[in-house]
Order: C-alpha cells, then structure tokens, then sequence
C-alpha cells in the first residue's frame, strides 16, 4: 500500500459512486487496490500501529472502499485475517486492530481470529501467522455469506481480542513482555502481574493497573537488556 496511497476520500454529492461502483475522481491507486481486493480469493491485511492506532494509509483505502462498495457488498464472505503490528512500546496491539476489523465486518468478510504482534512475541507470531495462512488459503475462493445482520454480529463478537478493554488490552501487553523474559529474568515481574490479577478480582482497578505498567515497564527494560 505504501507504494499506491489512496486518496481522501472527498463525500462528494451526489452520491453516485454506491451505483457506478466507480470513484468521480481519478484515483489510480485506489483503482489498483480496490481491483485487486474485488478479484482475491482472500485477504490477508496487515498494518503498522502508531498512537495506539491503524495508519492513515490504510484508513484513507477503508473510507473509500465503504463509500464504494459498501451497499452493494462484493465482499461478502470473503475469507480475511487483519495483522496489526504495534512497534516499540507494542501499544495499541489491540485498539489498532479494531479499524481493520471494522473494515471487515462492514463489508460482510468472514474473517479470522486477529493477529496482535509486537516485538516481544515476535517469533510465536510468525509461526501463528503460518497456522492462520494455512487456513485462509483452505478457504479461499469458497466464499461463506453470513445468513443475516445477525449471524455476522455475532461472528464478530466471538473473535478474541476485538471486546477487550483498555487495561485488558494492557494485561495482555504487559503478559507478553513477560513471557518474552530471558532466564534469570527478575522474577518479581511476574509476581506483580499476579499481585495485579488480585487487586483486579478486589475491584481495585487503579491499583491493578498501576501494578500492570509496573510490571510492563520491567518487562521491557529486561528484554532490551537481554
């Protein structure tokens, strides 16, 4: 994508393009990647995560693909997995998800489990992305519609990760990092995610969390220094 950026898309009226399935406006990179998204058998999309968040790239190509193909659904049951790679500090390793899989539900794909990767679980993804690649490629050019509204809810709310809450999503963060420890690693750093999981089932949220960035930050200084 980084070689053909879309476009903003400019909401123009009328609304003409849901009936051309054409954009009013010269594109050519939307034109190459919307071709190229209308003739796969499935679809594999991944993106960097920066401030917690998908890049403008891929949401410039999302806004134009739902005012395009929205209402006429081309789309529907194709096979599709979202990878969202969250550099550095590996935040939004969740929340940066969500807009890809947004993007899926609205066109009606039938997609995967999500893949969050950072740096800390570097390896372990890369075999997960090999196992789900292995799937997609089984379904692809069979295509599964959803029955209606509401089988497609549904499907959506039962993949992991998209429901989870902001410190959720930080638990998670702060586990990896732990489990991403050399030997010999402090071993108080998992301690304090298990002080942390206490203090949460008390109902002392702040406490749990303030105990998780403690933990992360640990995490982190040790898997630099290893």
């Amino acid at each position: 994508m980084a070689d053909h950026v879309v476009e903003a898309c400019k909401d123009c009226l009328p609304w003409e393009c849901k009936d051309t399935l054409k954009c009013a406006y010269a594109d050519p990179s939307f034109e190459y990647l919307s071709q190229k998204l209308l003739h796969c058998g499935a679809l594999i999309l991944g993106a960097p995560i920066y401030w917690w968040d998908t890049t403008g790239m891929v949401r410039y190509l999302i806004l134009k693909i739902f005012r395009v193909y929205a209402r006429s659904a081309p789309l529907a049951g194709l096979p599709a997995l979202g990878i969202g790679v969250a550099g550095g500090t590996g935040n939004g390793l969740v929340s940066g998800l969500r807009p890809l899989y947004h993007f899926f539900q609205m066109l009606q794909m039938r997609a995967l489990a999500p893949l969050p990767v950072t740096r800390f679980n570097w390896d372990e993804a890369l075999a997960q992305a090999g196992e789900l690649g292995a799937v997609l490629a089984g379904m692809a050019g069979a295509r599964q519609p959803f029955a209606g509204v509401e089988d497609r809810l549904l499907w959506y709310d039962n993949l992991p990760y998209l429901g989870l809450t902001r410190a959720a999503e930080r638990r998670l963060l702060a586990a990896l990092t732990a489990a991403a420890l050399p030997d010999g690693a402090d071993p108080a750093i998992p301690r304090r995610l298990a002080e942390a999981d206490t203090l949460a089932a008390r109902g002392e949220s702040l406490r749990a969390l303030r105990a998780i960035t403690v933990a992360y930050e640990a995490g982190v200084k040790a898997f630099e220094a290893k």
